[in-house]
Order: C-alpha cells, then structure tokens, then sequence
C-alpha cells in the first residue's frame, strides 16, 4: 500500500473518530473541531509525508483558520469582555 494511500486512509479514520468522541464530551465550539482536524492533518503530513501533485492548498486554509482562532483565543484571554 503506498503511504499516499495510508495516509488518506489514516486521516479519514482520524477525522471519523474525532467528532463523536468530542461531541461525546459535550463540545459544541466550532474552533475545537477545526482545531484538531488541523492538528490531525498535520500529524498525517508529518508522518506519512505524503506526496501532493498540486500546492497544499488544504494545510493553507486550515493552517490559516487554526492561526485565527489562536490569535482570537489569546484576545479573549487578555483583554476579557
């Protein structure tokens, strides 16, 4: 099996897994959610390092998106409403 192959197929699992175990554990912020299939994403290209034909346009979107809810998060935490 090509690490191309195992990395999509390990990703989909991981992504399957991860919203009923966090809805299990009652979350409901959408930033959480983002937040780990960001980390996921990132742990499969680290791991597998598989190989993109095109840009990584994914790990732009959801690099950009995790970077925005940090920056929002350390906003709220220093200057509380």
């Amino acid at each position: 099996m090509s690490r191309n192959t195992l990395s999509n197929i390990v990703l989909c699992f991981l992504t399957l897994f991860t919203v009923p175990i966090l809805w299990s554990l009652g979350e409901v912020r959408i930033d959480a959610y983002i937040s780990m299939f960001t980390l996921e994403y990132f742990i499969v290209k680290a791991v597998f390092n598989p190989r993109r034909i095109v840009g990584d346009v994914i790990a732009l979107i959801l690099l950009t998106a995790f970077s925005v809810i940090v920056f929002y998060r350390v906003l709220q935490v220093l200057y509380p409403l």
